[in-house]
């Protein structure tokens, strides 16, 4: 005959059971022994001491770059040499599209053909970003900072601006048409600039994709590759050796750099090289009728633009990410006074009227500040701030500023005195 169960036997079995549980947890936490964990905690006591975790890293922003850490310093070295020649193909961009943007009546002015066709390079390049940086990361380097930051620039757009407004050149017209053509002339530069960008991006949507020159790999590759822990492999781990090799950390997993083209970053560093003898060697052997428009300028344009990419970094401060890149807007007020300067100097009456200085005073306005100042960059960024506060105090900022310094410097030696023809080399 089977035994009967009364409800007071089993609430009697219950209490017994979960004193037991009670006085097992509170054996365990008096006397604690250290165990791995696994990376579920849906099976591990709640009330256990947990090690503090580390905090999570912060969200990429739109404008950092990679951490310097990511790279080595030869491929470091190879983003650099990259900009060589990138910044001679569009310092000569540029200089050919100027030429070919003057005639007699033409409908815009030839500066605006340079800021639109660099504006149009980088949203290309900005569209293929991934696809260029899993070929080789500083392709992506020379294209976007080397030549679309060189085809256009910033000092000549606020010195020309200037130019428009004072009525320089002295066409019949008065004041208030001054005012437009000055207003005309900024506004004109940044639309373009804006619209050359987005029809970049949406010309990147026409051509074939970049794959077939991929490395072959399941993912683009970055330039560094994590080191393995035992966190990472642990769903490959059996139980038991999770039990030994995991143990809890407060520090985040750190990456060590590895290049993993070390013989392209040797050639593209010496393609670099032979780039810029090549020009300098034409500069002294070349016909010297090139030397004030085409040679000169080349050989002082990659200290622009490697200025300009060292000082990039400021940007990605945690003050200025976002919000006002203060590297872009160095550089950019910095080449407009040097421009501004170089600009006076050239037409003071009584300078020299030496070939040589003639031809390396505008070798500065068309290489060094030329590739220096950018306004690819300016237009991205103006476009990826998100507050418009900040978005409006960059812009207005940078631009009023750099015309107020050419007005301070161009205008206030001619007011002097005065200025006579450009000297030339």
């Amino acid at each position: 005959m089977a035994q009967t169960t009364t409800p007071q036997h089993n609430l009697t079995s219950i209490l017994s059971h979960t004193t037991s549980l009670s006085r097992n947890r509170s054996t365990r936490n008096s006397h604690p022994q250290p165990r791995a964990r696994s990376e579920s905690s849906i099976s591990e006591d709640p009330e256990l001491p947990r090690p503090p975790r580390a905090p999570s890293p912060a969200p990429p922003e739109d404008n950092a770059p990679p951490p310097a850490e990511e790279v080595t310093a030869l491929r470091l070295g190879a983003h650099y040499a990259g900009l060589v020649l990138s910044s001679m193909l569009g310092c000569l961009i540029r200089l050919g599209l100027n030429g070919l943007g003057t005639y007699d009546g033409a409908v815009v002015y030839p500066l605006l053909w340079s800021q639109g066709v660099g504006s149009g390079i980088m949203g290309l390049s900005l569209a293929r970003k991934n696809e260029i940086i899993s070929i080789y990361p500083p392709i992506y380097t020379f294209l976007t900072t080397g030549i679309a930051g060189s085809v256009t620039t910033f000092s000549s757009w606020m010195l020309e601006g200037y130019l428009a407004f004072s009525n320089f050149d002295g066409y019949d017209r008065k004041g208030l048409h001054d005012t437009v053509d000055g207003v005309v002339y900024s506004l004109s530069t940044f639309a373009i600039a804006l619209a050359s960008l987005r029809f970049g991006e949406h010309f990147s949507t026409v051509l074939p994709s970049l794959t077939f020159f991929r490395r072959p790999s399941k993912a683009p590759l970055p330039d560094r590759l994590p080191v393995q822990t035992p966190a990472s492999d642990s769903s490959a781990s059996t139980p038991s050796q999770q039990n030994t090799s995991e143990k809890p950390t407060s520090t985040p997993p750190r990456s060590k750099p590895l290049s993993q083209t070390p013989l392209v970053d040797i050639l593209w560093i010496t393609t670099a090289f032979f780039s810029y003898l090549i020009v300098l060697l034409i500069y002294f052997l070349g016909n010297t009728h090139w030397r004030h428009n085409v040679t000169f300028p080349l050989l002082l344009s990659p200290p622009g633009t490697i200025a300009r990419f060292y000082l990039s970094r400021l940007n990605t401060r945690p003050a200025f990410i976002d919000k006002f890149p203060l590297g872009t807007f160095i550089v950019n007020i910095s080449a407009s006074i040097i421009i501004s300067i170089c600009f006076a100097l050239q037409r003071l009456p009584l300078s020299s009227s030496s070939g040589t200085k003639c031809n390396a005073l505008n070798a500065i306005q068309q290489g060094f500040c030329g590739c220096l100042s950018t306004v690819s960059t300016f237009a991205i960024e103006a476009r990826t701030i998100k507050r418009g506060r900040d978005k409006w105090m960059y812009i207005g900022g940078s631009v009023v500023l750099g015309h107020l310094v050419v007005l301070g410097i161009v205008g206030g030696i001619g007011w002097d005195y005065g200025y006579g023809s450009a000297c030339r080399g």
